[in-house]
């Protein structure tokens, strides 16, 4: 390695530095596993993303505060720490869009909620967290468009005697608006718009209060909207951004802090709901939930940012071969799992409801993917990604989770006034807590007890009488949620064996649950409680699919350069769908010495962040630990889960240092 010399070492240090590299690389036939993450977090997990430098950077439940996990000295996220060091985000916020950029920064928009109070208002605004400076900063807003979803509340503080409100989200709110809530007058109006957290009203208030809700009446209308859609990060620090309301995209200018118009998709669906997922020739693809739900078959479209155009790829029109399923509906609320490419190349797209499908860009093709089906006490039963995680993992297979949403249609008789539901044909593998509806049946209804083969109680009286009527278990986000295995190889998916010991599952949507991929292969969990955990698959890689270090150059200041080829993996990693975005194919390197020490280096200058990208040579920048002794280690460069063979290289204390 240029800038500073091999030293040689006794036979005894390499056999026992590959002895510890021997336990970083998952071993075929290797048992696979689950393992609680051993110190508990600081509080719930929410998004999860990985940082350049190694550590993962966690939302704190719902809040704008981010917690950190640090992997121990020997590398291991099951015995990592936890940390509270990052800078509390300027605004709170809730299902949103997420990149992590090649310099190491980390890129947020939106929010379906956001403000104090996490109020429901689609938010345009974002930041971009400096994972160095640990600092937050504003980015330009998205851009206005027509038609935003009206908002009717809103939440601040309010004082007795004065007609300033503040601690406020402002979300484009105008003079002239009515405002209303506990110590607001009848008939006060907006004033003035002071800032993005205060505004003036029209009349004093009556009482003191902190964090009210307020309503504005008649429903206000913000100029700009962003909220949930989903983006994709593109080359030249830019990011393709869907829209919330119609066809229209836009691309974020990272350097220049400015939006873009681009190409309109084909059709007229929003990115409301929809994924992407991106290929190796660098386009974006997606499944056209709304139109495929009103034609009642699959559509499917690609964007190229090269040419700038979006162009169909969809069976139904005959720009593309096969045949591509309906995979969400009105019953399970025109949501979509998510889509992720396999280690073969094909794309999967999981259903919200029990539906997949399988693109083969090589040839152009869909085909319809098998059917997801949880097992409950030896019954079957269709389970649906209704917005869930998934994994690619190093042996090709994926790691995802679905719940009990696409339900299952039973018929029994009901009683007006009366809890009990009865002569239904059989109620094994009926579990407590699972929403019922139909005829006479209200609204948040669900199982109290399962009585007997052919009888149930729930917890609302029915509201008619009614025999043979036909009834819905399930529903949009039903629990229970369960982890499922797809096998690329024989298309088949089953319950993921072992099968994960998480006892809140069961009382869980899918929605709540998050996943993340680790630099060795591992794949993080979370249950959006403050108890994480590690799956540990079997297999691995195939070597041809590996990253590949070609050369490590240091170019003074602390500062070196790594060229290799597949730096970035296969895939994205993780992925979710719209409302998170934990993207991964970026590299990630790592030293370990003779004593199995890790240490982290902190990647950036990403010459790439393309997936597959085959014999292509591909160069990150990096720094070191500044904790790193000096020493001969073996470098490890991972990109989505999959790791190189190690490099062994000598690091000296000037280059530690920044010298």
């Amino acid at each position: 390695m240029p800038g500073g010399h091999r030293t040689r070492k006794p036979i005894e240090f390499w056999v026992g530095l590959l002895a510890v590299l021997f336990l970083f690389w998952p071993v075929r036939g290797n048992a696979a596993s689950w393992t609680k993450v051993t110190n508990v977090a600081p509080a719930s997990a929410g998004i999860m993303l990985q940082l350049p430098n190694g550590t993962i950077m966690i939302q704190q439940g719902n809040s704008a505060n981010w917690m950190r996990l640090k992997p121990d000295a020997q590398g291991s996220y099951i015995n990592g720490t936890w940390a509270t060091d990052i800078a509390t985000q300027p605004v709170r916020r809730l299902y949103f869009a997420s990149q992590v950029l090649p310099n190491g920064n980390v890129w947020i928009l939106g929010g379906e909620y956001s403000g104090p109070s996490l109020i429901s208002n689609w938010s345009n605004t974002g930041e971009i967290y400096d994972s160095v400076a640990n600092t937050w900063t504003p980015i330009t807003p998205y851009p206005a468009q027509a038609s935003c979803p009206s908002l009717t509340l809103t939440t601040g503080n309010v004082t007795s005697g004065s007609n300033v409100i503040t601690s406020m989200y402002n979300s484009g709110y105008a003079a002239g608006v009515s405002i209303s809530g506990t110590g607001i007058p009848a008939g006060t109006t907006i004033t003035s718009v002071d800032s993005t957290t205060q505004i003036h009203i029209s009349n004093n208030a009556t009482a003191t209060t902190v964090a009210v809700v307020l309503t504005l009446a008649p429903a206000f209308r913000p100029p700009a909207c962003f909220g949930d859609v989903p983006t994709m990060a593109l080359p030249g620090l830019k990011i393709l951004a869907g829209n919330l309301l119609n066809n229209t995209n836009y691309v974020y200018d990272v350097a220049a802090a400015t939006w873009t118009p681009v190409a309109h998709k084909v059709y007229s669906d929003s990115s409301d709901e929809e994924g992407w997922v991106k290929l190796p020739d660098g386009s974006i693809l997606e499944y056209d939930i709304f139109r495929s739900i009103s034609a009642g078959t699959g559509y499917a479209e690609k964007y190229s940012p090269t040419t700038d155009t979006w162009s169909s790829v969809s069976p139904a029109d005959s720009t593309a071969f096969g045949v591509l399923p309906v995979l969400s509906s009105t019953a399970v609320g025109a949501e979509l799992g998510p889509a992720l490419r396999l280690q073969d190349g094909r794309i999967l797209v999981l259903g919200a409801n029990q539906h997949t499908a399988l693109y083969t860009p090589s040839t152009n093709t869909w085909a319809a993917g098998p059917d997801m089906m949880g097992t409950l006490n030896g019954v079957q039963f269709p389970f649906g990604a209704d917005d869930a995680p998934a994994a690619t993992m190093p042996n090709g297979h994926v790691l995802f989770v679905a719940d009990f949403g696409p339900g299952t249609t039973f018929t029994g008789n009901t009683t007006s006034g009366s809890k009990i539901i009865t002569g239904i044909a059989s109620t094994v593998g009926y579990q407590i807590g699972w929403d019922v509806s139909g005829t006479g049946i209200p609204a948040s209804t669900t199982i109290s007890s399962v009585d007997s083969p052919s009888q149930i109680t729930v917890n609302n009286n029915a509201t008619a009488t009614n025999t043979g009527v036909s009834l819905k278990l399930g529903g949009t986000f039903s629990k229970p949620t369960q982890v499922f295995d797809f096998n690329p190889t024989t298309s088949t998916i089953a319950p993921v064996s072992p099968a994960i010991p998480d006892a809140a599952l069961n009382g869980n949507s899918a929605y709540l649950t998050r996943m993340l991929v680790l630099p060795a292969g591992q794949v993080l969990f979370s249950d959006s409680s403050s108890q994480l955990w590690v799956y540990t698959p079997d297999g691995a890689a195939p070597p041809a699919l590996r990253p590949v270090i070609n050369q490590v150059v240091y170019n003074g200041l602390g500062v070196f350069t790594l060229t290799g080829k597949q730096l970035n993996g296969q895939s994205a990693g993780s992925t979710y769908g719209d409302d998170v975005q934990t993207d991964e194919n970026y590299p990630i390197v790592r030293f370990t010495n003779s004593a199995g020490n890790v240490f982290y280096g902190r990647t950036s200058n990403w010459s790439s962040m393309g997936v597959g990208t085959g014999s292509t040579l591909l160069t990150t920048n990096f720094t070191l630990n500044p904790a790193m002794p000096a020493g001969t280690y073996a470098l490890i460069v991972s990109g989505a889960g999959l790791s190189s063979a190690p490099l062994f290289v000598n690091i000296t204390q000037s280059q530690v240092n920044g010298q």
